[in-house]
């Protein structure tokens, strides 16, 4: 009597060492397809903060700019304009007082400092004031194609050349700001520019 034939029917060495290489490559691929969706979604949550401190900062720079007037000791509403600083005096919380606004940059952040008068007669002591940042990862010249803060006077039609520095105060009616922002500066995926123009005013007519 013949011994039946058994048939292996399970896999070779090669076979399996095939379907271990092609198991690997597709967890490679799934892993590196996740890691890019996590990576989509940083950088996208990135942009949408930019994007947040920009048209924030342009709007409440811009309510201030329109409401901008003498200060409570009566200086003029403008005290010093540079294209990376401005400060000015304006009643941002409407409260019939108007305070000294300063918006300067330290490094890559465009930061605001707020002073309230004090006393009578009103001062804006320095060691008051309030700051806190309002845009990071600011890009300026030459990086930028524009300075943050230009001025013009009261003959601008939308051609002219901004006031040329140092800037005479008393001819500002009107500033332009120009805000270039990128949480990755080494390429432009994710550059931001945002440019307002505010008038001021109350100084319009004079």
């Amino acid at each position: 009597m013949r011994n039946p034939i058994i048939k292996n029917s399970g896999f070779t060495l090669i076979e399996i060492i095939i379907a271990i290489s092609i198991l690997s490559g597709i967890i490679f691929v799934v892993s590196m397809f996740g890691l890019d969706i996590f990576d989509l979604q940083i950088f996208l949550g990135d942009i949408f903060v930019v994007q947040q401190e920009i048209t924030a900062t342009l709007t409440e720079m811009g309510i201030e700019v329109r409401a901008m007037g003498p200060s409570a000791n009566g200086s003029y509403p403008v005290e010093s304009a540079s294209t990376t600083s401005f400060v000015y005096y304006s009643d941002m919380d409407g409260d019939g007082s108007f305070e000294r606004i300063r918006y300067f940059v330290v490094g890559n952040v465009l930061r605001k400092g707020v002073i309230k008068p004090v006393g009578n007669p009103a001062t804006y002591p320095l060691a008051d004031e309030v700051t806190r940042d309002v845009v990071r990862d600011l890009i300026l010249p030459p990086v930028a194609d524009q300075p943050l803060f230009s001025y013009h006077d009261g003959n601008y039609t939308g051609t002219q050349e901004p006031m040329s520095e140092p800037v005479d105060i008393n001819r500002i009616r009107l500033i332009k700001v120009v805000i270039t922002a990128d949480k990755t500066p080494q390429d432009n995926l994710g550059r931001f520019d945002y440019s307002s123009l505010m008038l001021i005013r109350n100084l319009r007519n004079i």
